[in-house]
């Protein structure tokens, strides 16, 4: 039975974290028109200034307060580290929140808060070298040729669109999920921890069967096998969780067979965005930068630079290749396991101390929801064989796994 200081630290956590996760909803939603306009523009060669605007909406002395609250309950040992260190992460956020719309403020948060360039995805406490995620970023733009785009064919909503493969995927995890279409998502999809949030538009074949793997069998499990956990911890995330569940649902993708070379290098360019806002550049560069220099589309290109600027240049978006570095490495190494990833939203890190936690009876063994692989990404339709991308992918990535 837990403790009553332990049942009010994690009221507390949870406090703190539901005014951190506002922060994704509350920064720059371009839409269709803006991003039209800015391809439009680049396309008739003027330079464009966006119009990606910032809602105001600063963090309330309630949040701060909690969160001054839990530091109080923290206790010593490996558990109370574990809270520590994410209570640290969600100050960062509420920071982030109250800078929006500052771009000198929020890039020096965001530096501090999610990978750059300049990180190194292998580094360990005993290692502190390998390579940087830009030089793997830069290889894999260099050598990775893009596939040719797929017709946009499947609905958001309705027969045979991704809402029916969604909720279809979903049912065979275990889960009960709703699905809802957003206008507004700058992504093409987002999880809740019910609920996948899809954008109002039409995908290709193979995207609409990687965004459902990605969201349901990565996200949405991770976060139902969390409530079953007696820590609000595994629910609200270990430090470091964002960048590594990011990385397991990239897995998931490459297992199922569904990571092409485009959205490979999407994740590469998005380290370049990164660095290029840190070094202060303007949002017309950017997009040279990747359409001139490395051949993506002015699409992807407007797409990539609206996420990295947003709310002033947040550029939490290097996470993506940051994260699934780190959990390929491990998955294939056997330091981790599919299932101690999905416990609950958790990081590499972190696996150590929770499974101390798990022999001392404090934590549950990983599940309920433990989806086989073979039988539900089956479901999605054909792929290539498991834990496979394409070859010129696979040739860049294996001699940084090595160093």
């Amino acid at each position: 039975m837990r403790s009553r200081a332990q049942l009010e630290l994690d009221a507390r956590l949870r406090e703190v974290s539901e005014a951190a996760t506002r922060l994704p909803s509350l920064v720059a939603r371009g839409g269709r028109e803006e991003r039209a306009r800015l391809v439009e523009a680049h396309r008739l060669g003027r330079r464009f200034v966006p119009s990606w605007s910032t809602p105001a909406e600063p963090v309330g002395p309630a949040a701060r307060h909690a969160l001054a609250h839990a530091r109080r309950l923290v206790s010593d040992g490996p558990l109370g580290a574990l809270y520590r260190a994410r209570l640290d992460e969600l100050e960062l956020e509420l920071d982030l929140r109250d800078a929006l719309g500052s771009p000198r403020n929020v890039r020096a948060l965001a530096r501090r808060r999610w990978p750059t360039g300049a990180a190194r995805p292998f580094a360990t406490e005993a290692r502190a070298s390998g390579p940087t995620l830009r030089e793997v970023a830069d290889a894999l733009l260099d050598e990775v040729t893009p596939d040719e785009d797929e017709r946009a064919s499947v609905p958001a909503s309705g027969p045979g669109s991704l809402q029916e493969l969604v909720l279809g995927l979903a049912a065979l995890a275990g889960l009960t999920i709703k699905v809802s279409i957003e206008p507004g998502l700058v992504a093409r999809a987002a999880a809740g921890e019910r609920t996948v949030f899809l954008a109002d538009t039409r995908f290709g074949e193979r995207e609409a069967r990687r965004l459902a793997v990605h969201e349901v069998l990565g996200h949405l499990v991770a976060a139902a096998n969390a409530r079953s956990q007696p820590l609000a911890l595994l629910s609200v995330g270990t430090a470091g969780a964002f960048e590594d569940q990011e990385g397991l649902a990239l897995c998931l993708e490459e297992l199922a067979g569904l990571l092409d070379a485009r959205r490979v290098r999407t994740f590469a360019a998005r380290v370049l965005a990164t660095d290029a806002v840190h070094e202060g550049a303007d949002p017309n560069d950017v997009v040279t930068l990747l359409v001139s220099e490395r051949g993506l589309s002015v699409d992807d290109a407007i797409a990539i630079t609206e996420r990295s600027f947003r709310g002033g240049g947040l550029t939490r978006d290097a996470s993506y290749l940051f994260g699934w570095m780190r959990v390929r490495r491990a998955l294939r190494r056997a330091d981790a396991t599919i299932d101690e990833l999905r416990w609950g939203k958790v990081a590499l890190d972190a696996l150590p101390a929770l499974r101390a936690l798990r022999e001392a009876g404090v934590l549950r063994e990983p599940g309920p929801h433990r989806p086989s692989l073979a039988s539900n990404l089956d479901a999605t339709g054909p792929g290539t064989s498991s834990f496979t991308s394409p070859p010129s992918v696979a040739a860049s990535l294996m001699r940084f796994e090595e160093t």
